[in-house]
């Protein structure tokens, strides 16, 4: 099995907002059986059997809602590491100063494995996803760069995608990466097969990581190597807050931001992927919150105003809309929108048009309205 898990919990709060903001992005929000998204992500890497740490990667200013999140893990709490890094640098910098932590803590080895899961997805069911973690750490250990492919079930515009290669014993090399396409891209993904979501989660050795990153983005690799000898730590309770200091504070001003994508699997002849099994939802749209509320209405966090679910609720002659609230609301004669109304802020969006709320927010940015980000 893998060795540690990494748990990226950064994010901006842009793709569920309003319900999600900078400060608490969506990992925080109580979404299934009273449990948040980051919650739920810590059960599923300690449930894995690992016998290394469960290392959170969080921003400085999002440290006391994870420490606060970790305080609510009975056993294990004592195995796991956060590193708040004091400014936003994307993935491809904070996969590489938890790798580099790893090496350290190690004292230098380089072939223990690590998992890279993000905060705020939901999968199961978790046999299906430990067995896949198993075939990711067997290709891990071969020297891989290993992604999780989900396979497609409609034409979506808002995922990335793989392209599978030559199978192998445990799932198949890559071929190619490509970006968010436009729709009619999309449904000729789906339609030639082979083409898989790329879900964001990743395991490899440390070392090939961290050899890979110096050799396709020195910029960066380079830049993060040795930071583990010259870094500080503190206890919050009994989790240890590390990669603290003025190194680190020196490094983040000076690094490239840039995703583990770009940086260096599509650079990278090392890059293999497993198929998934399990089921796989980010939750990264308001229509795929939505679809959670309608598919697992039992699973959901009760607190939620869903509508016809709850009494808060009054549709008159509406038919097919998804309301999350804070407040009661009335719908008369409307059909297919979403309506969010949290944290003072009303959103009301057509089904279909979720990927739209980046745009607001970034029209807010500009006007400056900090005050409802």
């Amino acid at each position: 099995m893998i060795d540690h898990v990494l748990i990226l919990a950064g994010g901006s709060g842009t793709r569920l907002w309003p319900a999600s903001n900078s400060k608490r992005p969506k990992q925080f929000i109580p979404v299934v059986e009273g449990k948040s998204l980051l919650l739920l992500t810590i059960e599923r890497a300690l449930g894995l059997g690992i016998p290394g740490h469960v290392i959170i990667i969080t921003l400085r200013e999002q440290l006391e809602p994870v420490l606060a999140e970790c305080a609510r893990i009975g056993t294990g709490r004592d195995r796991i590491k956060v590193i708040p890094e004091p400014a936003p640098r994307n993935t491809a910098p904070a996969i590489a100063i938890a790798a580099e932590y790893l090496r350290y803590s190690s004292g230098g080895e380089n072939d223990e494995t690590a998992a890279v899961l993000t905060a705020d997805h939901l999968i199961y069911p978790l046999d299906n996803f430990a067995a896949d973690m198993r075939k990711a750490d067997a290709l891990a250990r071969q020297g891989n760069l290993v992604t999780f492919g989900i396979s497609p079930t409609r034409p979506e515009t808002g995922y990335g995608y793989i392209k599978s290669g030559e199978p192998n014993e445990y799932g198949s090399s890559v071929a190619s990466f490509h970006e968010k396409p436009d729709g009619k891209t999309a449904r000729a993904f789906l339609d030639t097969g082979g083409y898989y979501w790329n879900s964001g989660m990743f395991a490899f050795q440390a070392g090939t990581y961290l050899d890979e990153l110096s050799l396709h983005s020195p910029g960066i690799g380079k830049l993060f190597q040795g930071i583990g000898a010259k870094a500080s730590s503190h206890f919050s309770g009994e989790v240890e807050v590390v990669m603290e200091g003025p190194e680190v504070e020196r490094i983040y001003k000076e690094s490239p931001g840039d995703s583990i994508d770009y940086a260096v699997l599509e650079k990278s002849s090392c890059s293999a992927m497993v198929h998934a099994t399990f089921e796989w939802n980010d939750v990264g749209s308001w229509e795929e919150m939505a679809a959670l509320c309608s598919e697992r209405p039992e699973a959901v966090d009760p607190h939620l105003n869903v509508n016809g679910g709850s009494e808060d609720i009054v549709a008159v002659e509406s038919q097919g809309n998804f309301v999350y609230s804070d407040l009661p609301v009335a719908l008369c004669g409307l059909e297919d929108l979403m309506v969010v109304v949290k944290n003072g802020v009303v959103l009301v969006a057509k089904k279909g048009s979720g990927q739209l709320v980046k745009k607001v927010v970034q029209e807010l940015q500009k006007r400056g309205r900090a005050d409802i980000l």
